[in-house]
Order: structure tokens, then C-alpha cells, then sequence
């Protein structure tokens, strides 16, 4: 079997790369394509680059070196996990604590990580790992389009549920779908495929809280690309991308036309006063949430107590199922460490668009910050219904992203004729006119105006 010849000339250059650049590499393109179709994987390969960073750090191998942009996110990090640890120790039942905060573990990772990827290439691993977001899309649909027409299941690909699936995909389709902004026509195509595969990917997932957001997401890829995707061939592909979707929708028309009657079923009840239903249920946990908050706001009770305190302000807790959060992020938080455990996850959340708003215009600085805005708004808007944190592959996934964000950003006391700070760049976060093409086949936007 013979490899295509742009895939040869790909592979070739990966191999003569020098270890730890090649294994970046490596490490950056898995962390996008597997959230959806490796599950924990990612989770696997954060801890084990996070130890292999430390050890490689201690043994010399590269300079522990960390700009002002990398500590401010090191910091907020750390702060938000010591917070929740402080949250916690001060409640009660402190003899489940330590098992309850290994989670957060992952968020001291920046430290070592980021060096690592500063020691190759540079730090900017941001073309494979959207590449690798685009391809792991993809094969999410897949994947959970057989689960749905051929196994008769609510679709979870390996994600272990349908919820955290349908978040991954979304996730990794806003930034799959970038590539629409590449000057490559087949990094176009498979922008296209990120964006159609991680759309229908969401829909069929049947999660409806995050169904809500995809018009979110599909916006922030517009803006980026607007003007690119005029140059791809308009006909066939959109004849192709609505044979596809027609496919689907009548594959799974069943399943889609029955969430839709549960939905309006679901509301009907609730405005009968019945909140026995999978809708209501959450307007119960959030009121009893809010209940309980209000008795202690400031440091809440400790993530240990989080369930607990939840279940004892239900009015009937029996019916409410067998819950671990509060179904809003921002909620469950602040059960766990009160406002302090509120303002570090709100911190944590920003902190990737702030630094990337901030960083020296260079020619990935439009790129950069709306992946920052596609994850982040992904996470905080998804997080109003859905689970946040503290999850291994939700943890895992932001925690990378972030990496591999600030890692990107250039180091302008290390080199201080890439980019002027004392006269920055002009630039557009909405392109204006031809721009040309940078070395990775995204919008050279230099010279433009705001």
C-alpha cells in the first residue's frame, strides 16, 4: 500500500523531527481528535505528559521558561484548585477530602507542560491540534451514528455519556471547523466535514442543553472564516454536505421527533406543577441549590458535602434520581466553595480568552483567540445545564486547550524582532478585504484595521 504523497511528505517531516518536538506533536494532535472517540484517553495522556514534563524538566533535558501571558494562567489555575481544597478542608466530613480533590490535580499541570511545548517549535502546536480536532469529529459522528441506527442506542461514542459527548463535539467541531479559514484546499474540505460531522454529531446526541448552543459555536466559526469559505466549490459541497445531513435526519428521524414530543410533554407537566420530569427535576435541583447556597455563600460546605447538602434542601429527594452535580456548573461550584469557589472558576474560564486578547499580535493571533472564545463560551454556556468540571474528560480537555493556547503565544523577550510591542500589528478579529496567507494557511490579518 502506497501512501498519498502529501502524507508521506507529512510524515517524513514529523519523523526528522528532534523527540521532544515530534512527541508535542504527537501528544497535541491525539488531545484533539480523542475526546469524543478515546474517551478517557485524553485524561491518560495530560497525566502522563504532565509526569514525563516534570521528569524531563529535572533531568535538564529543556528550560523551565514561562512568559508573563503562561503564569498568569499557571497562577489562576492553581489558585482555583487551592481554592477548592481550602473550600473543603474547612467543612465537614474531612476524612473524604483527599479523595475528592485528586481531580484537580491536572490543573497544576501548566507548570511543566507548557515549557515542554515551548521547547519545540517554538510553542505554537495550534495547526495539529485543530487538525486533529477536525479528524476526531468526525469519527465521533460516526461512531455515534451507529450507535444510534444499527445498536439502537442513545449515541455516547466512547465519552461514557450521551451528555459529555455531546459537549466534546461540540467543543472540538469549533475548533475543527477553523480550518475553514486555511488557504489548503483540503484542510478547507476538512473544515466542512468538522462542521457538518460535529453539528449532526451534537443533534443526534439528543442532549438538548447542549443542542441550544450550537448556533454559539457555528457563529464564532462564521466570523473567523467568513471570507474563506467563499473559495471552496459552493455547489458540489453543499449538495454533498445536504445529502448528508438529509441522510441522517431521516436515519434518525424517530429519535429526533421523539426527544422533541418528550421535551413539550415535559414542560406541559412542569406548568401542571409536576417536576417528577427529566426537565423538571433540574429546575428542582437548581432551586434547592440556590436554597442551600444562600445558607452559606461565602465558602459554601466542601465538594465532599455537595450532594448531600443539595439532596437535603429537595422537597423530595427520593424521586430525584441518582445525580452527582447540580446539572449547572456554576451552581455545584458554588455548593462547593461558595463565592471564593465562584470567582476561581469564573477566572478559569476566562482566564484563555483574556491572555489570548492580550498576547502580541502575531500572525496566529486571530486564530488563537477564537479558539479561546469557541471553548470557553462552549464550556460556560453548555455548563448552565450540563455538568462543568470534575469530570476526567471535561477536566482533561479544557486543561490541554489552555496549554496548548498559551504555549502558542510568542515569547517576546525571547525574541524581540518577531513581534513590536511598542508599535503592534493593526489587526481585525473580522477580516476586511484580501489578507493573504500565513505559513500555516490561516489569515495573515497584518495591517489591518480595527
Amino acid at each position: 500500500m502506497t501512501l498519498p504523497g502529501y502524507m508521506r511528505t507529512n510524515l517524513s517531516t514529523l519523523l526528522a523531527r528532534d523527540g521532544i518536538d515530534r512527541n508535542n506533536w504527537i501528544a497535541v494532535f491525539l488531545m484533539g481528535a480523542l475526546p469524543t472517540v478515546g474517551g478517557s484517553a485524553i485524561s491518560v495522556i495530560l497525566y502522563v505528559s504532565f509526569v514525563w514534563a516534570f521528569v524531563s524538566l529535572a533531568l535538564g533535558r529543556f528550560e523551565f521558561r514561562l512568559t508573563h501571558s503562561d503564569r498568569v494562567l499557571a497562577w489562576t489555575f492553581t489558585i482555583f484548585a487551592l481554592l477548592v481544597a481550602a473550600t473543603a478542608i474547612v467543612g465537614p466530613n474531612t476524612d473524604q477530602v483527599p479523595r475528592k480533590l485528586v481531580w484537580l490535580l491536572g490543573f497544576l499541570a501548566p507548570w511543566v507542560v507548557i515549557p515542554r511545548l515551548r521547547a519545540g517549535s517554538g510553542g505554537n502546536y495550534l495547526l495539529p491540534y485543530i487538525t486533529g480536532a477536525a479528524v476526531g469529529v468526525i469519527a465521533g459522528f460516526v461512531v455515534a451514528f451507529f450507535q444510534l441506527i444499527v445498536l439502537k442506542i442513545r449515541p455516547e461514542a466512547v465519552a461514557g455519556n450521551s451528555a459529555v459527548f455531546a459537549i466534546m463535539s461540540l467543543c472540538i467541531m469549533g475548533l475543527g471547523a477553523l480550518n475553514l479559514g486555511a488557504d489548503s484546499r483540503r484542510r478547507m474540505l476538512l473544515g466542512i466535514g468538522a462542521a457538518v460531522c460535529g453539528t449532526l454529531a451534537v443533534v443526534i446526541s439528543l442532549t438538548r442543553g447542549v443542542t441550544m448552543i450550537l448556533p454559539f459555536t457555528l457563529l464564532v466559526v462564521l466570523l473567523y472564516s467568513r471570507l474563506s469559505w467563499r473559495s471552496v466549490p459552493s455547489r458540489k459541497i453543499i449538495l454533498l454536505a445536504a445529502m448528508i445531513i438529509g441522510l441522517v435526519i431521516l436515519g434518525a428521524d424517530h429519535a429526533l421527533e421523539a426527544r422533541m414530543l418528550q421535551t413539550v410533554q415535559d414542560f406541559e407537566r412542569i406548568f401542571d406543577g409536576d417536576l417528577t420530569t427529566s426537565t423538571g427535576q433540574r429546575f428542582s435541583l437548581w432551586s434547592a441549590a440556590l436554597e442551600a447556597i444562600f445558607r452559606s455563600p461565602i465558602w459554601g460546605y466542601g465538594i465532599q458535602n455537595r450532594m448531600d447538602v443539595l439532596f437535603q434542601s429537595l422537597p423530595d429527594a427520593v424521586n430525584i434520581g441518582t445525580f452527582t452535580h447540580a446539572h449547572n456548573g456554576f451552581l455545584s461550584v458554588a455548593l462547593d466553595g461558595g463565592i471564593l469557589g465562584l470567582a476561581g472558576l469564573v477566572a478559569v474560564l476566562l482566564v484563555p480568552v483574556a491572555i489570548c486578547w492580550h498576547a502580541p499580535q502575531d500572525e496566529n493571533y486571530r486564530l488563537r483567540l477564537f479558539m479561546a472564545v469557541s471553548v470557553t463560551g462552549a464550556y460556560a454556556l453548555c455548563g448552565l445545564t450540563q455538568i462543568m468540571f470534575k469530570h476526567d474528560i471535561m477536566d482533561s480537555f479544557f486543561i490541554f486547550c489552555s496549554i496548548v493556547l498559551a504555549a502558542s503565544i510568542p515569547d517576546v523577550s525571547a525574541t524581540p524582532t518577531t513581534v513590536n510591542r511598542a508599535e503592534p500589528l493593526k489587526m481585525s478579529l473580522l477580516p476586511s478585504g484580501k489578507t493573504g496567507r500565513n505559513e500555516d494557511g490561516h489569515p495573515n490579518t497584518k495591517g489591518i484595521s480595527i
